[in-house]
Parts: structure tokens; C-alpha cells; sequence
């Protein structure tokens, strides 16, 4: 894995500035085309004491047997961090890395590479907007002291493969500090609105010297003017570095806020727990707040996917933070947001996760698909959400999974 330092400096650094512009290309490693009713790609990561080759596997299979790289595989240069959208696996970069390879399947059951969509500076973050596929909204921030620092928001037109705009903010505008900076936790789109959850932190030391209160942007979309910032001291700061696991919308408009204060914190003062900013609001529903520190079968919910439903499937963390950037003794849950309640899923491994990547999990036909290491083996699990019941599946013969996705 890449160390936290890395990603973190990455993020405050990225300067780079390349054109965006769209060509295809078929340059696949994988010499056998895949057959079947459902074709999977997984993003995965072989790391060695010198570095971490990323690559992206398909497969008709995520449960027997083993996903094994031998003569198989598109290699991806540099860091990757992953997002199924559609029928297309977002392969996209990191450290340095600007450019995205846009992943799918031809009629022949071979995987292909589109390449050409290359952003100014690294995504932070990229959200398929609406869940139709069509829209993607990629965001970078550059947790930068400099006093004109800006963050910036990227429209991707997925069909086109390009950015059609690009709007900045800058970032004391959020949070004016001469001391501390911010890293970017999750955003989500509501109609006219965009809201973004944030963090404090000392770019100098990493240290969160002010864990005491949730932070959400308010943007008019998709111009990305500022409104406002509305804070509660119910929670601490929603979601964490580089997990993206910070907010979440449902099919109602309702808008949730996770905050864990663990992963990627120095030091927590507010007990674990969510937030609702209702449908047609943009302040924080005094009425609604969802201790999960305290609930029944609950705890830290470290990285999360919204499945429908007002539920999340989630990896949740119990007993004592190891540390700032050990995401461990880790579970999979289902939250129901609605009811505020969390259900252990039966038969779940207890292991440590990836630390500052967004949630390497898929939701499909009822079942959700993760990945843990346990005992120094990966395998995949299936979940099936509506009796919470895990299902250890095939052997990953790589060091990590970074996402995972269908294209058909």
C-alpha cells in the first residue's frame, strides 16, 4: 500500500496541468475474452518492499476459486483508486497521476481502455452525479496553506469522455485559517445543491487539532458558488481522508453525514455518529441524530456505500483506535439510516482495511461484494443484504482490492 504521507502530499502538492482530450484504444493484456451472463472487473494492487503495481482484472466469477494476475490483467500506471459507473470501470489517478482509463467490455468479451480524460490536478474525489451514468463530478483539493489556494470541481461528460467545466473556490472560504488547512471527505449533488463534508488538519504534522464539530459546505450547483457552511457540535468531522465515505443522498433528497473520528484522526473528541440535513433544507435537522458509537451492533463506520433504500453497507470498527492510520478490527453492517439501526452481518471476518481509499465494494441484485484480508490471504465476500449474511468467496491473488465493478 502507499503510505499515508504520500496521498497526503499528493493532494497538497498536484500542480500538474494537461489538456483533456478523448481517443480509444484496445490495449488489453488479458488474452482470453470473458464469457457469461455477468462479466466483474476488480482494481487491484500488488505490492512489493519497492512500490505498488496497480492492475484491473475481468472475471464471470468473484466466487470460487482464484483471481489470479498470471498472464491476465491491464496494468495501470502509477496509483489507481477506482469507480464503476455503468457498464465502465473508472480506472483513476493518483500521486502525480492525472489521466483516467476508462475501462469496458467489447462484443467480443475482451476488455478495453479509452483513454483521454485527464484532469488538471488528481481527483480527490469522482461521484457518478444522478446515478444515470451520464455526468460525473470530480473534485481536487489541495489541503494547501497558500492563501490563494483554491479547490476545484470538474464536470465530466461520460459520453464524450471530457471535462465540459471546471469551477474553483478558495479554500479559506470554507475554513479560514492561517494555520490549518482542510481535506475534502465526500460530496454529494441534490438537485440545486451540492454539499461537501471536510475536515481540519495541520498540513505541516497531519494532526486534527479540532475534532469538535461536523463541517458541510453548501454550493449553488452546478456554478459551485459558496453559500455557507453550516456546522453541528453533535458530531465530530464526517468521513476521513481519502475514504470519500463522508456523506451520502437518498433517493428522497435526505442528505446524511457519517463522522467516526477515527481513521485518519490524531485525536477524537465527539462519540461516532450521523447527521440529516432533510429534503428541501440545507441546515441540519436539529431532530435527527443517530449515535452509532452507542447502537446496538455498532461502532466507527470507517468506509460505507449507499445501497438504496435509506440503507448503507458498511465496514464499521469496534473497540480502541489503534492509531491514526490503522483502519482495524473491522466488520461488515448494514445501517439503516431511516430506522437508526445497524445489523452485523452473520458470519463477517474481523480484519484491517485499506486505509485512505474510497469503499472497494459493490452493490448488485441484492448482494454486496467486499474484499478482507485475513491471515495474510484476500478473498472476496458476498453479502447478502437482506438477511446480512456473508459468503466467503474466491481467492484474490493480489496484495489489495482497490474497487470492484460490472460491466455486464
Amino acid at each position: 500500500m502507499y503510505n499515508i504521507k504520500q496521498l497526503i502530499k499528493a493532494s497538497l502538492f498536484s500542480t500538474l496541468a494537461i489538456a483533456a482530450a478523448s481517443c480509444s484504444s484496445n490495449d488489453n493484456d488479458n488474452p482470453q475474452p470473458i464469457d457469461g451472463e455477468k462479466v466483474y472487473t476488480l482494481g487491484l494492487g500488488v505490492t512489493t518492499t519497492e512500490a505498488t503495481t496497480n492492475y484491473v482484472l475481468g472475471t464471470n466469477d468473484l466466487m470460487t476459486g482464484t483471481l489470479s494476475l498470471t498472464n491476465n490483467g491491464l496494468l495501470q500506471t502509477g496509483y489507481r483508486d477506482f469507480l464503476s459507473v455503468g457498464s465502465s470501470f473508472f480506472s483513476i489517478g493518483g500521486l502525480g497521476v492525472t489521466d483516467v482509463n476508462v475501462i469496458s467490455l467489447d462484443a467480443s468479451g475482451n476488455l478495453t481502455t479509452k483513454s483521454g480524460l485527464t484532469f488538471p490536478n488528481a481527483a480527490t474525489d469522482i461521484k457518478d452525479v444522478d446515478g444515470q451514468g451520464k455526468t460525473l463530478l470530480a473534485t481536487f483539493a489541495s489541503a494547501s496553506l497558500v492563501a490563494d489556494a483554491k479547490a476545484e470541481f470538474y464536470t465530466v461528460n461520460v459520453a464524450s469522455n471530457s471535462i465540459t467545466s471546471t469551477k474553483t473556490v478558495t479554500m479559506r472560504s470554507l475554513y479560514p485559517s492561517n494555520t490549518e488547512s482542510w481535506l475534502h471527505t465526500g460530496i454529494v449533488v441534490r438537485g440545486t445543491n451540492a454539499f461537501q463534508t471536510f475536515y481540519p488538519i495541520d498540513p505541516a504534522t497531519y494532526a486534527t487539532n479540532n475534532t469538535d464539530t461536523a463541517y458541510v459546505a453548501v454550493y449553488n450547483y452546478p456554478d459551485f458558488t459558496l453559500q455557507k457552511v453550516i456546522k453541528d457540535v453533535r458530531t465530530g468531522p464526517a468521513g476521513s481522508f481519502g475514504t470519500r465515505s463522508g456523506i451520502f443522498v437518498t433517493e428522497s433528497g435526505d442528505v446524511y453525514t457519517v463522522a467516526h473520528n477515527g481513521y485518519g484522526y490524531s485525536k477524537s473528541t465527539k462519540e461516532a455518529g450521523i447527521l440529516k440535513i432533510a429534503n428541501g433544507t440545507t441546515e441540519f435537522d436539529a431532530n435527527y441524530y443517530f449515535n452509532t458509537a452507542t447502537a446496538t451492533n455498532g461502532g466507527r463506520i470507517v468506509h460505507a456505500m449507499y445501497i438504496g433504500n435509506n440503507k448503507l453497507f458498511a465496514e464499521i470498527s469496534t473497540g480502541t483506535q489503534a492509531s491514526q492510520w490503522v483502519d482495524g478490527n473491522l466488520k461488515f453492517a448494514i445501517v439503516d439510516l431511516s430506522a437508526k439501526t445497524i445489523t452485523a452481518v452473520t458470519n463477517s471476518p474481523t480484519f484491517t482495511g485499506d486505509g485512505g481509499r474510497s469503499f472497494a465494494a459493490l452493490y448488485d441484485d441484492g448482494k454486496a461484494y467486499a474484499a478482507a484480508t485475513v491471515n495474510g490471504v484476500c478473498n472476496i465476500y458476498q453479502i447478502d443484504v437482506a438477511t446480512a449474511t456473508a459468503t466467503k468467496g474466491a481467492v484474490v491473488g493480489a496484495t489489495f482490492v482497490g474497487g470492484i465493478g460490472r460491466v455486464k
